[in-house]
């Protein structure tokens, strides 16, 4: 792993990672030099970020290292995460001796409140482990498995490779940050029963070879109490208020279809009073909108929350997008049964929007515009329909 360099993978998800990559992430962050060292999750942190973060913390504290987490802290209440645990950065713009990029590489993933912090590294002092493909990247030493269904099952392959005993808690938080991935892309999901829950592995989980095997071995290392409490923490639609049950159903009463009939769409305007008095995008609203994606896209004709009418034009349905506001921008998130997200937004860059901020994996992927004007809006998601209907 080189300098300024991307180490990529091509193949069945989560591959043991080269001892040699290991190796220099092991020598460039433990170094005797190198003390100060800041983590970076995502914007819109979810648990795999989050819990890549919180691993790769305790390893580096562990040896001495002064290190922070840097994520907002309003991102971080409802996620598997005990601030009093781990040192967040401030707002200070002390520069670290190296930086960390856990379970992103592209600059539109970097939180703002850290863009400037992150502007002072130097690509050198950059270290990266992500799993989503490369776009518009930070510059910096990344390692890159974009089979891989989670950067949690990414980092599980590093400390296996380096030939360390995880803890207890550092095997629960990467269980968490991996099974919360692995539902998002429908490797897994979680049924809820009077005596808890069961966890189901799917077809596509059991012929992946590698995400299987490094799903398994933490699976076994962890007693059902807390594979329990993980499976409860990540099922937030089981305790929404009532707030959010007029929001996950109005939202399901609102699904549209494209003209062809393969695409299914929800658009929440920008300042809608409903959205705005659950939090806007929150994990809970986040969990709402994903299991919405997920039903539909999958088998629209088992959705409950469906009318008959809209089943039957949801019949050809394999792809569905959620938009909605996060602050001041205006965001899309896609599932796609048929592995399109990433051809409909590489459609609409070469064809209707070249500045298209957008990314992710072939079966889900998100984008965004830095705007709430109206016709900045309309244009978002009609370049969407448009491409939905020539795909």
């Amino acid at each position: 792993m080189d300098n300024f360099s991307i180490n990529y993978n091509i193949g069945f998800g989560a591959k043991p990672i080269p001892k040699s990559v290991i190796d220099k992430t092991k020598k460039d962050l433990l170094d005797k030099n190198i003390n100060r060292i800041d983590i970076y999750c995502h914007s819109s942190a979810d648990e795999d970020t989050i819990n890549s973060a919180k691993v790769f913390y305790n390893w580096l504290t562990k040896y001495g290292k002064d290190v922070k987490i840097c994520v907002p802290k309003a991102e971080i209440e409802k996620l598997y995460f005990s601030t009093k645990d781990y040192n967040l950065k401030g707002c200070n713009n002390v520069i670290p001796d190296k930086s960390v990029v856990l379970d992103f590489n592209s600059k539109e993933r970097l939180s703002l409140e850290y863009c400037d912090l992150f502007k002072n590294n130097l690509p050198q002092n950059v270290i990266g482990y992500d799993h989503h493909a490369p776009s518009n990247m930070l510059k910096g030493d990344f390692y890159i498995d974009d089979s891989a269904k989670s950067c949690c099952g990414v980092l599980t392959r590093f400390f296996e490779g380096l030939g360390e005993k995880l803890s207890k808690n550092d095997r629960k938080n990467l269980y968490c940050g991996m099974v919360s991935d692995y539902k998002k892309s429908g490797l897994l999901s979680l049924n809820r029963t009077e005596n808890g829950y069961n966890l189901i592995k799917k077809d596509k989980l059991l012929k992946d070879k590698n995400s299987l095997e490094v799903f398994d071995k933490l699976d076994k290392s962890i007693g059902n109490k807390d594979k329990q409490e993980i499976y409860t923490h990540l099922d937030p639609l089981a305790r929404l208020t009532n707030d959010e049950k007029q929001l996950q159903e109005k939202l399901f009463s609102e699904l549209q279809v494209s003209p062809n009939g393969k695409m299914a769409y929800v658009v929440i305007p920008p300042n809608d009073k409903l959205w705005k008095k659950v939090g806007m995008d929150t994990p809970t609203t986040s969990e709402i909108l994903k299991d919405l994606r997920i039903q539909v896209s999958m088998d629209s004709q088992k959705v409950n929350m469906l009318s008959e009418e809209q089943k039957k034009k949801m019949k050809n349905v394999d792809t569905v997008i959620a938009f909605y506001q996060k602050d001041n921008e205006y965001r899309m998130s896609i599932h796609s049964k048929s592995n399109s997200a990433l051809k409909m937004v590489d459609y609409i860059r070469e064809n209707i929007n070249p500045s298209l901020i957008a990314g992710g994996h072939s079966d889900r992927a998100g984008g965004k515009v830095d705007s709430l004007k109206k016709e900045d809006v309309n244009n978002f998601i009609n370049s969407f329909i448009k491409a939905s209907d020539i795909l």
